[in-house]
């Protein structure tokens, strides 16, 4: 049922599970005739998707309540940091209801109950974590999207607070995995890709067997899609049978985010991570022998409690042999109600920036080397690329290897794939390759 003009934002921070669920959220309520404005805008509702990942993160969290609560009628706090600390969410003057992950389903009946000036909290929390399958999204951007397939981690990091605010591993199903898929495709998408919390564990949940290789083969087998793609995985998911059988989907990109946190076996063993640095690296080196050109990135946290300069030295070492496209590396954050926030050996802020800063360095000499070498590998060679935003008539789109190209739009469209040869690597904070497109391919929604 529509209901009169109102007006809403919503405010997502941390993750592509979040972003994908606030999507489904504003989806929503515009089906119900409400109008979604800029965050910050005047409006007579605001939803803030919380992330509490790290102490900065619940920091972050409180900050935009606060300024949502500023320029809005009512406030609704979902996501991580409502789940795990709802009286402090409450607690921030201007909240209205707080709805944690156990069944943010809830979150849109929340709020049209809010614009309809029904108060007080009817949406408690539930004692268990509702199915994956409870959210879905309707509305996509036109180039690339994501299609959110499971829920939950049962992993037990010692660093991490996310199995505790997003419970256990819950598999979207198949039937709605792949019904997602031809909505998105039907609607232009060109690329999907599969985002969660832990994607590597999908399917352990379901009694059938079906797993995340089999559910990959089945969306590349999706008409109209032209590439999918995933979120970060762990290294013990890429065995040689799920290589094997990656390798030969052509839709699927060559570009692999593994979940690798370190490179020295003795700071995983502390971390709890179910791998070392030994079978991390043999992973890669498997992945690099199946696919040919293969791009790989990773996730590496700096200053890890007990991490000595020794330790360190053992992560560089090892990005060096991996060479990563990226390196996504973060100083540790100390995140109260884990096991690493009191394990001995904490180490000083400044010596945790300093390794981080050396990380970064280390990413921007490794990047701009693959960059170069795949600008000359491809001489004159066009190769596709998917575009996927243009501005003050440049576009910008990804290879199939996840290299960022810039190039002059010359009448291409976003939703597009352009043949495009490349000339020059450009290194900056974000490092991309520069092309000039020879061929804008005519495209078909209908294959």
């Amino acid at each position: 049922m529509k209901r009169s003009a109102y007006s809403a934002s919503i405010i997502t921070l941390g993750c592509r599970a979040n972003q994908y669920e606030s999507n489904a959220i504003a989806a929503s309520l515009e089906e119900h005739g409400v109008e979604i404005v800029p965050a910050g805008q005047m409006c007579d509702l605001c939803v803030i998707n919380t992330c509490t990942v790290t102490a900065e993160s619940d920091r972050k969290s409180r900050q935009m309540i606060r300024r949502a609560a500023a320029s809005s009628g009512h406030v609704i706090v979902t996501g991580c940091f409502a789940e795990i600390d709802k009286d402090a969410a409450l607690s921030i003057d201007g909240v209205d209801l707080v709805i944690g992950n156990k069944n943010k389903s809830a979150v849109v009946d929340a709020a049209l109950a809010l614009l309809d000036g029904k108060r007080g909290n009817s949406f408690p929390s539930p004692e268990h974590f509702e199915s994956c399958d409870a959210v879905s999204a309707v509305r996509f951007d036109r180039a690339r999207t994501y299609i959110k397939i499971e829920d939950g981690c049962d992993n037990r990091c010692a660093y991490c607070i996310i199995p505790i605010a997003r419970g256990p591993v819950r598999s979207k199903s198949r039937d709605l995995v792949l019904r997602e898929a031809k909505a998105v495709a039907d609607a232009g998408v060109r690329e999907i890709i599969l985002t969660g919390i832990e994607i590597a564990r999908y399917g352990k949940d379901l009694s059938n067997g079906y797993s995340l290789i089999d559910l990959i083969e089945d969306i590349c087998d999706t008409d109209k899609i032209a590439r999918v793609s995933m979120g970060s995985v762990d290294p013990s998911l890429l065995t040689p049978e799920f290589i094997d059988r990656i390798s030969r989907q052509e839709k699927f990109v060559k570009h692999f985010h593994i979940s690798l946190q370190s490179g020295c076996s003795a700071i995983l063993a502390s971390m709890r991570r179910k791998y070392n640095a030994e079978q991390a690296l043999e992973t890669a080196e498997r992945l690099k022998s199946a696919i040919p050109g293969v791009m790989i990135s990773t996730d590496i946290i700096a200053g890890f409690p007990g991490e000595t300069e020794a330790n360190f030295n053992e992560t560089i070492e090892f990005l060096r042999k991996i060479t990563p496209l990226h390196i996504h590396s973060f100083p540790y954050s100390k995140r109260a109600g884990t096991e690493a926030a009191t394990m001995p050996g904490q180490l000083s802020e400044q010596t945790k920036k300093e390794r981080n800063r050396a990380l970064c360095e280390l990413n921007g000499e490794i990047n701009s080397a693959i960059l170069a070498k795949y600008v000359e590998s491809h001489g004159e060679t066009p190769i596709k690329v998917l575009c996927e935003k243009i501005e003050d008539g440049e576009a910008t789109g990804h290879s199939e290897h996840f290299v960022e190209v810039h190039f002059p739009c010359a009448g291409i469209k976003v939703g597009e794939f352009a043949d495009v040869v490349l000339k020059s690597a450009h290194s900056a904070k974000s490092p991309y390759v520069i092309g000039e497109i020879v061929k804008i391919p005519k495209l078909r929604r209908d294959v």
